[in-house]
């Protein structure tokens, strides 16, 4: 799909309601599913990576039952029953790191897939992993096959890989037999994460605690089923404080937990940071700015608001400096690369040296440009902002919004955006 803005300013006062947490999403699907009895989940906004993981989750023998207010889900009672399919994790990092541990319980052969890169991101802690505990984790084109059982214990990974490998064993250990232990290498990067994933199993009447780096999970333990809201994500309201910062705009963001324990919370800082004004308004924030001006911030906790930052930053006054950015060359697409390669065309400012990204500020946009998605929503989608500053911006690849949020182009329209 593609997509045509113009230079144009958003209304005063926009307001826009964010879509659920992709991140919380997924983790409420997988603690009810292997829950006992029946869960009801409220507030959650079905993308492709979401669908990716009830999917894979059917084929494991889980039932969904789609209601208006939300989906109701027939746990499995930690009783996993394999149909045999290949489970199609769709571009769905989180679907398929989730998952592998969880279908390791089995002790027949599980064969996995997916699209665009996700067979090529690195899967190294499993493979290490399981072929410490001397299980088959086995790569054949685009196919990973992998069988338990997968069995407690001690399990060490480092801290500076991402946090999807620690929250699938965390998923998956509690049913073993046995006590486990995941001892975690520092530096302990994106461990909002892990905390996310230890809220969704307490709920679920999952213990585990940490200290010292060291998560202890008992074993035998049962998922405990429960209702649950899913509260907005955070990740995705660095594109409307975006907005709001290059259009010197008022921007309401609704569907925002105050308390939220996603790691992208901490957007809110870095608006300030950069000069951006934040209020606290009834269930959200609102956004405005004066001036905004460069800064430097660490993204290892929150590697998803890259792509907003780095636009953002475009129209800052002086230099932004972002460190610990290595992971964004392995998601759906090399997220440095590519928005250096698009900020580049919009004749921005910007470089990178191995983990750090600079950008140089404030440019004015050229006009009459043709810019490329990657194939990657988050690249989308903040290209779109950007978009509305200059004349006669054509964006390709748009559908890409539909991993995380299908509804993205109707709320910029709400927001006074026009485009073709």
């Amino acid at each position: 799909m593609r997509v045509h803005f113009y230079r144009q300013k958003i209304k005063e006062n926009a307001r826009v309601t964010l879509p659920s947490s992709k991140s919380l999403s997924h983790r409420a699907l997988i603690v009810a599913a292997l829950a006992s009895g029946d869960s009801f989940i409220r507030g959650i906004t079905e993308s492709k990576d979401t669908k990716a993981t009830m999917s894979v989750l059917q084929h494991l023998g889980v039932r969904f039952e789609r209601r208006e207010d939300g989906i109701l889900v027939h746990g499995c009672s930690g009783k996993l029953k394999y149909d045999g399919e290949i489970l199609d994790c769709n571009e769905s990092g989180s679907t398929l790191r989730f998952m592998i541990p969880i279908a390791a319980l089995l002790s027949e052969e599980v064969k996995f897939t997916g699209h665009g890169r996700l067979m090529e991101r690195p899967q190294t802690v499993y493979e290490t992993l399981f072929q410490e505990k001397g299980l088959l984790f086995e790569k054949k084109d685009s196919v990973l096959i992998v069988q338990g059982p997968l069995c407690g214990g001690r399990y060490c990974v480092r801290g500076d890989v991402s946090s999807q490998f620690i929250s699938g064993l965390l998923f998956a250990l509690p049913l073993c037999k046995e006590d486990s232990c995941i001892e975690i290498l520092p530096p302990f990067e994106s461990a909002s994460y892990v905390r996310l994933t230890m809220d969704a199993l307490e709920r679920a009447n999952i213990h585990c605690s940490m200290l010292n780096q060291q998560l202890h999970i008992a074993g035998k333990q049962n998922y405990a089923c429960a209702d649950t809201v899913v509260e907005g994500d955070d990740s995705q309201m660095a594109f409307f404080a975006e907005m709001a910062l290059i259009h010197k705009r008022t921007v309401d963001v609704c569907n925002v937990n105050h308390s939220s324990h996603q790691g992208d919370h901490v957007i809110v800082d870095f608006v300030k940071q950069m000069g951006g004004h934040v209020e606290e308004i009834d269930n959200g924030y609102r956004f405005s700015a004066d001036a905004i001006h460069g800064t430097e911030i660490s993204l290892a906790d929150c590697p998803d608001l890259g792509p907003a930052l780095f636009a953002l930053a475009t129209q800052c006054e002086g230099t932004t400096i972002f460190t610990h950015c290595e992971r964004l060359r392995i998601k759906e697409s090399d997220r440095i690369a590519a928005m250096e390669e698009e900020l580049r065309k919009l004749g921005c400012d910007i470089h990178s040296d191995g983990g750090t990204v600079i950008v140089h500020g404030a440019t004015t946009l050229k006009s009459s440009v043709v810019l490329n998605g990657h194939n990657d929503h988050r690249i989308v989608m903040c290209l779109s902002m950007l978009a509305t500053l200059a004349d006669d911006v054509t964006i390709d690849g748009c559908e890409a919004v539909e991993k995380s949020y299908p509804g993205f182009f109707d709320d910029l329209k709400q927001m006074g955006v026009k485009y073709d």
